[in-house]
This record gives structure tokens, C-alpha cells and sequence, in this order.
């Protein structure tokens, strides 16, 4: 019977032992359950941003803003950008005139006292 009751005393301080450490894992894995709760509801209200109800993604008014404000300064730029573009044609013109001018009057200048 000593055998026995040896036998059963060292369970007993085994299972004395475990409990702590059980209760210690089962409150380790509430508070993490209790984390992951937390952040599935940080991204349900993020999504809920996002997408609507029926799956579909929701305007963002300040992007669609931001997106108009830029679509509008890139067309400001390329009008500017023509603009000068026309300007430099016709400058561009004017001076290829003026060089046939000044070619001509050369050839007129030159060519004569070359044949004296």
C-alpha cells in the first residue's frame, strides 16, 4: 500500500504541478484570441473603407479629387507645352526665311564678283 500511496502522491504533485501551467496556457491563448478579435475588427472597419457591402469598391472622394486636380495640371501642362511648341515653330519659320534671305543675297553678292 506504501507503493500506492507513493504512486498517487506523485501524481498528485504532478497534476498540482501542470495546473498553473494549464491555466497560464489558457489564459495565454484568451488573450490572443481576444488580440486576433481586435484586429479582425480593425480590418472589417478598414474594408468597410474600401468595399461596400455587395463586394464593390467604394469612390474615394479626396482621391477622386486629387485624381481630377492632377488629370487638370497635366492638361494645363501639354496646353502650355503646345503653345510654346507653335511659338518655337514660328520662330523656327521666321529664321529659315531670313536664311534663304541672307543665302540669296550672298549668292547674288558672291557669285558676281566671281565671275569678274
Amino acid at each position: 500500500m506504501s507503493d500506492n500511496n507513493k504512486g498517487s502522491e506523485i501524481v498528485q504533485k504532478i497534476v498540482f504541478a501542470i495546473i498553473p501551467i494549464l491555466f497560464t496556457c489558457v489564459v495565454y491563448l484568451m488573450n490572443a484570441l481576444s488580440t486576433l478579435q481586435s484586429n479582425v475588427n480593425t480590418l472589417q472597419a478598414k474594408v468597410q473603407i474600401v468595399v461596400s457591402a455587395d463586394n464593390k469598391q467604394v469612390t474615394n472622394l479626396d482621391a477622386a479629387l486629387a485624381r481630377e486636380k492632377l488629370r487638370q495640371d497635366l492638361l494645363d501642362s501639354v496646353q502650355e507645352i503646345n503653345a510654346r511648341a507653335s511659338t518655337n515653330r514660328a520662330r523656327i519659320d521666321v529664321l529659315e526665311r531670313r536664311l534663304d534671305i541672307l543665302d540669296k543675297t550672298i549668292d547674288k553678292v558672291i557669285v558676281p564678283s566671281v565671275k569678274k
